[in-house]
């Protein structure tokens, strides 16, 4: 493991900042900036998007639609510096969605992204959003989590109400 600097990790967390900005703007273009050229991108569901410009357009398509007017919160939890140029951040995130001053608790994630230094600059180069979903909690919990489980297998895409 690398010792880490103090101002790297304010680096990091500067572009993390910039990220969050990006989507609440809905600027698809600045947000897919804040990657590499070949980052790999797994959203909530699984969907892998591979590299900057496909992160930028599928962002923006997401920002003009169902997640115009939204807001991106959230926080780095953790940077680990695994060598001098590489970094994994933990961070946490919260959607929050147009006419709400809250987020909804179904749409809590959790993150990790590598964070890597190129010709002096820090970009994410691997980005994976996991929807907070403890089936440990309790009873109401557990229901929480089947129904929105059932709901996706049947609503998102390839669901049987869209075939």
């Amino acid at each position: 493991m690398h010792e880490k600097t103090s101002a790297d990790e304010a680096a990091i967390h500067e572009l993390f900042e910039k990220l969050l900005a990006d989507w609440c703007r809905g600027d698809g273009e600045a947000y897919g900036s804040r990657f590499t050229e070949d980052a790999d991108y797994v959203a909530f569901d699984g969907t892998l998007i591979e590299g900057r410009a496909e992160i930028a357009s599928s962002h923006q398509k997401l920002f003009d639609g169902f997640l115009k007017g939204s807001r991106l919160t959230g926080r780095i939890e953790r940077v680990r510096f695994l060598g001098p140029d590489v970094a994994l951040v933990r961070a946490t995130g919260d959607t929050v969605m147009p006419g709400k001053s809250r987020p909804s608790p179904e749409r809590r994630s959790i993150q990790t992204l590598v964070a890597v230094r190129r010709d002096g600059e820090w970009r994410f180069a691997a980005f994976h959003n996991t929807r907070v979903r403890p089936i440990e909690g309790g009873f109401a919990a557990f229901l929480l989590w089947a129904l929105t489980d059932r709901l996706w297998r049947a609503f998102g895409p390839g669901g049987a109400a869209r075939g």
